[in-house]
């Protein structure tokens, strides 16, 4: 794989969804992959937020307002801007510590914030360019549970033209509370098979 980065790194997308299972690979990160030579981007991806955006259908000082006793009404109003300002916010805390972490270990580290489906959001980043590598957790579920619950890690392999490493938790790591990671587990150009 060659880097293709300005600082000459591989350049790694690491989809994070919130979750334990998903944190379980920043170990095999830090295990397998080299902070020389390496550049981490943690990408959480989330629903839309849910806000409202009214506009005030008159000028607020003469409706719900008084000067004897003020503001007398309904709540004043939430604009999206501030939920989606706030989800934003709350979504960058959520990959702080991932991110300190993969910092402490050397590896320079951006976190993204995308809002919208998980497949789409992973590829859409790939596609803009900048990505040489997808890292990732996958249950790896198999048979009729992969049916009935699908499955983001494959969609993205199907989905993306660089390779997807795919990691697959098994025993727990010693004072982490958290299953370790399979020692080798399906690398993929994401191209299909000859």
């Amino acid at each position: 794989m060659t880097a293709s980065s300005s600082s000459g790194r591989v350049r790694v997308l690491v989809p994070l969804d919130g979750s334990d299972f998903a944190r379980q690979v920043i170990p095999y990160l830090i295990d397998v992959l080299r902070p020389t030579s390496h550049a981490l981007t943690l990408l959480r991806v989330a629903p839309v937020p849910e806000g409202h955006h009214p506009v005030p259908p008159r000028p607020l000082a003469f409706e719900g307002w008084s000067a004897q006793h003020g503001w007398r009404g309904q709540e004043p109003p939430v604009y999206y801007s501030q939920v989606y300002e706030g989800a934003v916010a709350n979504l960058e805390v959520e990959l702080l510590d991932e991110a300190r972490r993969l910092a402490a270990a050397g590896f320079d580290v951006t976190p993204e914030v995308r809002f919208g489906e998980a497949v789409p959001e992973i590829v859409a980043v790939v596609e803009a360019g900048g990505v040489d590598m997808v890292v990732m957790a996958t249950h790896g579920r198999s048979g009729v549970s992969r049916l009935l619950l699908g499955s983001v890690a494959r969609a993205v392999l199907e989905n993306v033209h660089v390779p997807v490493m795919m990691v697959r938790p098994r025993a727990t790591l010693a004072g982490e509370g958290l299953p370790a990671q399979e020692t080798a587990l399906g690398v993929t150009t994401g191209e299909a098979p000859a």
